[in-house]
């Protein structure tokens, strides 16, 4: 269960999707806002405290709250990189929504071998790590985060 688990916290920091190259005259000001938003709510959850991890109402709280920041985030990404954004925030939706099937409850989903896979399944789904890698490149250019 910690694999999916250190996943879903680089899911929740969108450390990763982008695309090709942007131009310099275009205003991200919106966009670098949300995923900085989206940042901050990552670092406010319970994956800083780990004893938090057996409180489902907390999982729950995080989850929704960063599942909307991740859409909003989603919604705001210009077109150079909103196709890597889509990819890594519907993998954050398809965790959450396994997640949300077993009342946020990771000490019991970690006994489910079933339900190990089908998480392993969604962190590794095809493109995120390259998605992942054009992101970063693409906040760095044009948001001054690393």
């Amino acid at each position: 269960m910690r694999r999916p688990l250190v996943i879903a916290a680089c899911v929740l920091t969108l450390a990763g999707c982008g695309s090709s190259e942007a131009s310099d005259s275009f205003d991200y000001t919106t966009f670098c806002a949300k995923a900085a938003e989206l940042e901050t709510a990552a670092q406010d959850t319970h994956m800083d405290d780990p004893a938090a991890i057996s409180d489902t109402k907390v999982m729950a709280d995080t989850w929704t709250k960063s599942v909307a920041r991740a859409v909003e985030l989603r919604d705001a990404s210009p077109e150079d990189i909103k196709e890597d954004v889509t990819l890594m925030v519907s993998t954050l939706i398809d965790m959450n929504d396994v997640f949300k099937k077993n009342d946020y409850n990771l000490l019991e989903m970690a006994k489910s071998e079933e339900i190990r896979k089908q998480l392993d399944a969604i962190s590794s789904r095809k493109g995120v790590t390259e998605a992942s890698a054009r992101f970063n490149t693409f906040m760095e250019k044009n948001c001054a985060q690393q």
